[in-house]
């Protein structure tokens, strides 16, 4: 390739899924040195095909997967494998992605805790510091603002409930100032940010579900909270989940504790940030027939192209967890397979839809 013009080496680059330019930074100091260049990594997440990962928070390390269910329509074995563990990450309590970067919050004995953003495509690391953590109370999301340079525009969003719960604090971390400061004019209607600990990050924002059964947004640019409907009813003791596909749409997955035997899975029809326009569709709904899945904790990741879900849910005694594959009158319980058998899963693993990225995870500027 060393014949061809340097802009059509570019083009061709930005097109190959990132994990196969991982192999080949090292190959050439150009192409290395073209993998850390902002302007092509922007190209590179514009045109470059997702690659879709499932990796999984459990026994507070963090895990790659292994899962193809391509066959399942097909009636032929799905394959769900636990690999080994990602990265330095360990004594980590909580998980977040956005755009490629992972945002573990780490435990220490001194109860302080530490923030790590990590590539696991790059392998770069950032550790930032954190005042205290409260495993219960602290919420925690990592996104950027959509603007020209968003490469440049991480954040971190910190928010804790306090006792009288009907106010909240909130921090932001800007990458660029290695700082911390305090947000002053959140809205103080507590609907708003009384969320389920798990959001997911899409586009450079945040999402969890309310306790008063809406979707809550947190826009890292605006730095404001917005609500939106469900096309469904549901109130705090439902199983109302999310997940990504592809960094591309939202998934939610729904179902009545009481009543209903019915599990639905919605899709995002359209995301419009500007105009503050959120849509969902039904994407297909199983009969769980009689399958118990406790309703108290589950995660999962949305294989779209072969219309299934891979669902991890944690059973009534807190011990177990039980991982099945759902799909449109499909319902498979499965176990894991490879370095850690499903005894050494914990009672409450987290499920976790990852795409890797060449994102660069900005140092502080010198002051």
């Amino acid at each position: 390739m060393s014949i061809l013009p340097e802009d059509l080496v570019e083009e061709i680059l930005s097109r190959v899924p990132a994990t196969s330019l991982k192999r080949l930074r090292y190959t050439c100091k150009q192409w290395n040195a073209l993998f850390n260049d902002h302007q092509f990594i922007k190209k590179h997440v514009d045109k470059a095909p997702k690659e879709s990962r499932v990796i999984m928070l459990a026994n507070s390390r963090v895990y790659s997967m292994s899962v193809n269910l391509r066959g399942i329509q097909n009636n032929i074995d799905p394959s769900v494998e636990l690999k080994g563990e990602l990265g330095p990450l360990d004594d980590m309590l909580r998980i977040f992605h956005c755009n490629g970067l992972l945002l573990c919050i780490k435990d220490t004995m001194d109860c302080k805790g530490i923030a790590v953003v990590y590539n696991p495509c790059t392998g770069q690391t950032r550790s930032i510091k954190l005042t205290t953590v409260d495993e219960y109370s602290d919420k925690f999301a990592l996104g950027y603002e959509n603007n020209k340079s968003c490469f440049e525009s991480y954040k971190i969003l910190r928010f804790r409930l306090r006792t009288s719960g009907f106010d909240a604090e909130f921090e932001i971390y800007e990458f660029k100032l290695n700082s911390w400061r305090v947000l002053d004019d959140i809205p103080h209607d507590p609907t708003y940010f009384e969320t389920k600990d798990r959001g997911v990050s899409l586009m450079g924002n945040t999402y969890w579900i309310t306790f008063d059964g809406f979707l809550s947004q947190f826009d890292f640019t605006k730095e404001r909270f917005q609500r939106f409907y469900l096309p469904f009813e549901c109130n705090f003791h439902d199983i109302v989940e999310l997940s990504t596909v592809r960094e591309e749409k939202l998934a939610v997955l729904f179902q009545k504790r009481f009543g209903s035997t019915t599990m639905e899975v919605w899709l995002t029809n359209k995301i419009d940030p500007l105009n503050d326009l959120i849509t969902l569709r039904m994407f297909f709904k199983v009969d769980l027939k009689d399958t118990y899945m406790h309703p108290y904790s589950m995660s999962f990741v949305l294989d779209e192209e072969n219309r299934v879900a891979l669902c991890c849910a944690r059973d009534a005694s807190y011990i177990f967890s039980k991982t099945y594959i759902i799909g449109e009158d499909k319902l498979r319980q499965v176990d894991f397979l490879g370095k850690s058998a499903i005894q050494t899963i914990p009672s409450e693993p987290l499920l976790l839809s990852y795409v890797p990225s060449l994102i660069q995870i900005e140092e502080p500027k010198e002051t």
